[in-house]
């Protein structure tokens, strides 16, 4: 994987709006009828795959996803091993965070891998999805992952996200609310992440829409 141009990247504290995470879609696939398997762990979206497809790892969580709902989460392994323990959480987290979105409430997974204010974050969010009867439809990928720091059983974790092929839809009409992909479809976020047990959790997470180089490594 590249190394970063700058692995203490400035980025604005995340106070999330309701439905700011996942209005930036593209005008070209329907994101209505875009389904495809259901992906039970992280890894599974490489963006450069390897030529054999990784095995969910024993004890690793299964997300209930609907089917109209994709989640791809770069592996971005790094040979060493508690930081790919690290990345292995926050892909967990990443997938709880979908799972949750797709619910509007925050789900075991998400109450097991996400924590302090970063939940807090998000479950107002998800409250706000439930009052505007919206959910999620189809396809977000988190990519360029990167443990930037690791100190005293705290880590943070830089990585993109792509929402380019993700968009809002009412939840019971069915509508999908299709946006054009802009450079804001592409953000920049950071996790900080806490040893918790055997695991890690999101305790803060910080993120900025608009991004080149999540951009250009998408």
């Amino acid at each position: 994987m590249r190394a970063r141009r700058n692995g203490t990247r400035a980025a604005a504290a995340a106070a999330v709006a309701a439905a700011a995470l996942l209005l930036a879609g593209c005008g070209g696939d329907d994101g209505g009828s875009s389904s495809g398997d259901r992906i039970e762990g992280a890894g599974s979206g490489d963006k450069e795959p390897s030529a054999e497809p990784s095995e969910p790892e024993p004890g690793a969580p299964q997300f209930d996803l609907p089917d109209d709902v994709q989640v791809e989460v770069a592996e971005d392994a790094t040979g060493d091993e508690q930081k790919d323990a690290i990345l292995r959480d926050h892909g967990y987290a990443l997938m709880a965070q979908q799972e949750a979105y797709a619910a509007t409430e925050a789900t075991p997974n998400f109450s097991k891998y996400w924590a302090g204010e970063a939940a807090a974050t998000f479950e107002a969010d998800f409250a706000e999805y439930r009052k505007d009867g919206v959910t999620i439809t189809g396809l977000d990928a988190f990519y360029f992952r990167e443990v930037t720091s690791l100190k005293d059983g705290r880590a943070v974790v830089a990585y993109c996200e792509d929402q380019s092929k993700a968009y809002l839809k009412n939840a019971e009409s069915g509508k999908v609310d299709k946006t054009p992909t802009t450079l804001n479809s592409y953000i920049d976020a950071r996790a900080t992440m806490e040893k918790s047990g055997g695991g890690w959790k999101v305790v803060d997470y910080q993120a900025t829409r608009g991004s080149k180089e999540c951009r250009d490594e998408a």
